[in-house]
């Protein structure tokens, strides 16, 4: 059922060089992310009790191997908290996405295909679509938040 409850969406981010961990937190920074002791989110503007208070989730890598934000590193998870983000916001995360594909110079995949903006919107219409269709419901929803956290209880 998780899958079909599309809790959230990723896109990785390939860097051409080993970034270094001060020189990361300034570029992050500039963005607006905030660091908690070892991760980096971007903070939603605004959020239901429900709802994720992060528009971005973001995990470091180096060689393939997770890192804390103390480490250098030479990849990027982004991950989109669909689900408990109202759709309004995905294009807010588009956007910051191509920010910091452009920022850090990396190469960025979704779903193992070349990262698009429009690509990844494509797909999460459908999703939004599925939702609907399926469930009666939309990312944000309070009911659809608590659908997920029934599903690990």
């Amino acid at each position: 059922m998780w899958g079909e409850l599309h809790e959230e969406k990723e896109i990785i981010i390939s860097l051409c060089e080993t970034i270094e961990a001060g020189k990361a937190n300034r570029l992050f920074r500039e963005l607006g992310a905030q660091l908690h002791y070892d991760v980096y989110d971007f903070p939603a503007v605004s959020y239901e009790n429900w709802q994720s208070e992060s528009l971005l989730h973001v995990t470091l890598f180096y060689n393939g191997k997770e890192v804390d934000a103390q480490e250098n590193f030479n990849g990027i998870s982004l991950v989109f908290p669909f689900a408990v983000r109202p759709s309004n916001d995905q294009p807010k995360a588009l956007n910051l996405i191509n920010q910091i594909i452009a920022k850090f110079n990396g190469v960025a995949t979704y779903q193992d295909q070349e990262y698009s903006a429009s690509l990844v919107q494509t797909d999460w219409d459908s999703c939004n679509d599925f939702l609907l269709k399926e469930w009666g419901e939309e990312p944000g929803s309070q009911s659809l938040a608590i659908m997920i956290a029934e599903n690990y209880a």
